[in-house]
């Protein structure tokens, strides 16, 4: 896939554009971008930061389709709030989630033009704690909820600038939890469920029923990481914290994954791909 970024506000420089005929020459999907601060690089409102936004992205689309029309494109967000006290980046702001709702709502269902969020689940937090929780979930859910086909969402740390795979691992049970809301709930006969309502009545119990046996998995999620025990259970089981789970989970699979390693042939076209970059680096004087 290749990329395509504005440079905000309301820019376009010369590599990015020349690298559009490179990539659709080749036949590749556009992922396009164009990053940016509300106050900084773009406007302070909400309202304002999305139409200089959307300009620039669309700006990109007639490019692309002008070389290459009828390419494929995937639309990606990145607008950012701002620390009007230190001029650092904001992130996790409910300015930054109503932003990407406007965002998602637009592209996916005016335009028809899938989206990524890039910045969703961004959070300023330097370690796994509270405020990183609190950042990316409201954001991300929201994103999910307004259309979002991508969300930037696993295991970043400190604005996206360090990686953390225990924090990757937690961030599966927010991912399926995201994904159970967005999948929603079904109404019919079965799962409204008249008869067993009249059977159980005022004095009996729904937890030996055949719906409860059936259904319990399909309903709700179950986090795999967090605690989810009565206090006593936890006191008794070493007083284990979502973390100190996800943790020992990881050395697990540190201990017990098995990559499949790449066939032959496979090996040989990557040599090939790596042969055919080295010598038009090499011509360009890059090398």
């Amino acid at each position: 896939m290749g990329c395509v970024e504005g440079a905000a506000p309301l820019s376009l420089a010369e590599d990015p554009c020349n690298a559009a005929f490179h990539y659709l020459d080749a036949g590749f999907p556009i992922y396009i971008a164009s990053g940016s601060i509300m106050g900084g690089s773009h406007p302070i409102t909400i309202a304002g930061a999305s139409v200089s936004h959307n300009a620039e992205l669309l700006a990109i689309i007639v490019l692309l389709q002008c070389i290459k029309p009828g390419c494929g494109i995937i639309a990606n967000n990145f607008v950012s709030a701002m620390n009007m006290q230190t001029g650092d980046l904001n992130f996790g702001t409910a300015a930054i989630a109503l932003h990407q709702m406007a965002y998602n709502q637009i592209w996916h269902y005016h335009y028809n033009i899938p989206v990524n969020n890039t910045g969703s689940a961004f959070s300023n937090a330097k370690i796994i704690d509270y405020q990183l929780g609190a950042e990316k979930l409201p954001l991300a859910t929201a994103s999910a909820l307004s259309g979002a086909n991508l969300i930037v969402l696993h295991g970043g740390v400190t604005a996206e600038l360090a990686y953390n795979p225990v924090l990757a691992i937690l961030d599966d049970d927010i991912a399926k939890t995201i994904g159970r809301i967005v999948e929603g709930f079904t109404v019919n006969d079965e799962t409204i469920g008249l008869d067993v309502i009249k059977e159980v009545a005022s004095s009996g119990t729904f937890l030996n029923s055949k719906q409860t046996r059936t259904m319990w998995k399909t309903e709700d999620y179950m986090p795999k990481m967090f605690d989810k025990s009565s206090y006593q259970e936890w006191i008794n089981t070493g007083k284990k914290t979502a973390l100190d789970k996800a943790k020992e989970k990881y050395e697990e699979i540190v201990a017990t994954h098995k990559p499949v390693p790449l066939t032959p042939q496979q090996d040989k076209e990557i040599d090939s791909i790596l042969k055919e970059a080295t010598e038009y680096y090499r011509k360009k004087g890059l090398l």
